[in-house]
């Protein structure tokens, strides 16, 4: 049995002693719990959490993550955490956005493959002086903000506040990748509406055609429009969220073959086995044996 908590609303957090404020669209976090926490975390949200002082090291889908001092940290939905240990010092503030909000605020630009795949390999960019001065000023105008009266301006402002950090955390990941202007084409749009449904759906639903359909394109389209704004056909797009969370399930949960091939919505065991030779090379059985010969 896979156990998993599972969070997709920053209302969700409020109540726990880490976070100050949570609503259904934001939530802020200023501390973490001392306990070591072996249960992966599934957060369905924007992550983004700057590092002011200490250390903190955990699992992120899988690898392990370490950051420091000034390091900002930013992940788009569905990842999964595990484990926590960080030094008595650690100070951060971070910040939670629903999905919802976020495509609400609508600032997110829509030619963003390249900057998702550097995020998924490098979540962490490392923060000048100048850079965290700036953060803390929006976080802290945010902060205030949300913990104030209510008024008939708040939410605007609110709104406004957010937007300013999404666009200065965009910045910092700039400098490290390219990032061409917006593009508001169709082709644009429909790319990065496929990439919500992906983040929503996937591994459970790999068929090509479940994402068209929902689209109201044909596969072929899809296809042909994927690989006209990242360079990549949507079936290979489809493979890289489904393998990162099989090599996941492989290398750090106790479920059976056969257990991952349920959870995972496979028709069977064989044809688990046969996706996961092709893109692998090997079989789930042997690819668990490797990692785990690779971390003794």
């Amino acid at each position: 049995m896979n156990d998993e908590i599972i969070i997709k609303d920053p209302s969700e957090l409020k109540g726990n002693g880490t976070v100050i404020y949570g609503d259904n669209r934001i939530a802020l976090i200023e501390s973490l719990n001392h306990e070591t926490n072996n249960l992966p975390v599934r957060i369905d949200m924007v992550l983004g959490v700057l590092c002011l002082k200490g250390n903190a090291t955990c699992y992120l889908n899988g690898n392990k993550l370490h950051i420091e001092a000034g390091d900002l940290f930013v992940h788009h939905p569905n990842v999964i955490l595990m484990g926590n240990e960080h030094s008595d010092d650690l100070e951060i503030r971070g910040i939670c956005l629903s999905r919802e909000y976020v495509k609400h605020l609508a600032t997110m630009p829509r030619n963003i493959w390249d900057i998702i795949l550097h995020i998924e390999n490098s979540p962490i960019v490392r923060l000048g002086k100048g850079g965290i001065n700036t953060f803390m000023q929006y976080y802290n105008l945010l902060r205030a903000k949300l913990l104030s009266r209510p008024s008939i301006t708040r939410n605007a402002i609110v709104d406004s506040l957010t937007q300013a950090i999404i666009y200065e955390i965009r910045d910092a990941f700039s400098a490290i990748v390219k990032i061409e202007p917006v593009k508001y084409t169709s082709s644009n749009m429909l790319f990065s509406k496929f990439l919500e449904l992906l983040s929503a759906n996937a591994p459970q639903e790999r068929e090509v055609s479940f994402y068209a359909e929902r689209l109201f394109v044909t596969p072929k389209y899809l296809s042909t429009v994927c690989k006209e704004v990242s360079g990549n056909t949507a079936s290979a797009i489809i493979s890289t969220y489904v393998m990162k969370e099989i090599e996941r399930l492989l290398k750090f949960n106790k479920m059976s073959i056969k257990e991952i091939t349920n959870t995972l919505n496979f028709s069977s065991i064989s044809f688990f086995g046969k996706y996961v030779r092709k893109h692998l090379g090997m079989s789930p059985k042997h690819y668990r044996e490797l990692l785990a010969r690779n971390s003794e």
